[in-house]
């Protein structure tokens, strides 16, 4: 598996945008909203990390905010290059028109006839792509919260194989009801704050977030190695207890890299605090790798973006270490593995080898490895 090199990374969380998220990180100062979600038996109050300007459930808007952030990074590109590079979005978002649908449906008292204009994150991808003057080739993944990360597997591919020089890849999210209902009546939901590998943990907290990496073969600093992905669960919401298919894919990840679990110096953990995946998680940790093992969340600052968190955690992260240091992880008191406790306070680090987790609805499971070479 040949490496490619990750160029330019930007990002818009609810913290604000890369810069603002890095200094909310760094001082432990997180903004987290509420936000009202009716189901079908109910209307309920949940924390919500929502985009301090709003963007409406409305196509052009997304479209634009979406068009916003792959312009900034696709205006460092020459013409030539633009012509090379691919537009990849990673997301759970669905089309806007059938989300309407489905409402119209279910809610006696919206009741209408449905009509569809056929608006989704792919067409967005296409006329951003010929509005932007980048390369025709166009993809959109959706594969639960490892959308945007696979979107990145997928750019590595395309470059190898000599589709597209270029790759920007996008992981997009928008607070959409349809999907908080779909949480709220599974019971996945956190009613205060999101308490990843805690015993007291009850939840998630879901987030909005649009979130672009530049993909190339390009001198830089940091270089994507390798990773893998597989679609392996016990059933359709989780993996077994055990974490054996968790486990699998960090050590495939590791082997199509071409790197050791004695080379790996940090891991980035999944852990969206729900009590299955965190456990399957733990376990799995534990199968790959000894205690000693320095690994954290980043979920607690930003809230778990779904479809976006791919692409967002790599960028936040790579900020991080860019600033020098591993963040530490927010809202964690007693670990549900003592022997493994996430890091508790931030960590020195400037380089190294880093494994990145992301482990998805549905089983599509995925682990990355990225490299920062030491200056």
């Amino acid at each position: 598996m040949h490496s490619v090199n990750i160029l330019d990374y930007t990002l818009r969380s609810s913290q604000g945008n890369t810069l603002e998220t890095l200094e909310s990180i760094k001082n432990t100062n997180v903004d987290i909203s509420r936000k009202e979600v009716s189901t079908l038996s109910e209307t309920i109050t949940i924390p919500y990390f929502l985009f301090k300007d709003k963007i409406q459930e409305d196509t052009n808007e997304i479209k634009q905010a979406i068009k916003e952030l792959v312009e900034s990074i696709s205006t460092k590109l020459t013409p030539q290059q633009r012509a090379q590079t691919a537009l990849l979005i990673g997301t759970s978002l669905v089309d806007q028109n059938i989300v309407q649908a489905v409402e119209d449906s279910v809610y006696g008292y919206k009741k209408k006839p449905y009509a569809s204009h056929k608006r989704s994150i792919d067409s967005f991808a296409s006329e951003i792509s010929k509005e932007l003057e980048l390369n025709p080739f166009t993809m959109t993944i959706s594969t639960a919260c490892t959308s945007s990360i696979n979107a990145v597997l997928e750019a590595r591919n395309l470059i190898n194989s000599g589709v597209v020089e270029y790759a920007i890849v996008i992981g997009v999210e928008i607070f959409s009801q349809m999907m908080s209902d779909g949480f709220s009546s599974m019971k996945l939901l956190s009613s205060s704050l999101q308490r990843p590998f805690d015993v007291t943990r009850d939840g998630l907290v879901l987030g909005e977030a649009i979130a672009g990496v530049l993909i190339g073969k390009d001198s830089s600093k940091w270089s994507l190695k390798g990773g893998y992905s597989n679609c392996n669960s016990l059933n359709i919401t989780s993996v077994s207890p055990s974490g054996k298919e968790y486990a699998e894919v960090m050590n495939k990840a590791m082997s199509l890299a071409d790197v050791a679990v004695e080379d790996i110096t940090m891991l980035k953990a999944h852990a969206t605090s729900t009590h299955t995946n965190d456990m399957s998680e733990i376990n799995a940790i534990k199968k790959v790798f000894a205690s000693d093992l320095t690994f954290s969340v980043l979920k607690p600052y930003v809230g778990h973006t779904l479809g976006a968190c791919g692409v967002l955690e790599l960028a936040i992260f790579m900020s991080c270490i860019d600033d020098g240091f591993i963040p530490k992880t927010l809202n964690h008191k007693e670990s549900i593995i003592k022997e493994y406790t996430p890091l508790q306070e931030h960590k020195e680090c400037k380089s190294g080898v880093f494994m990145l987790n992301y482990f998805g609805f549905g089983g599509n499971n995925t682990s990355v490895i990225i490299q920062k070479e030491s200056l």
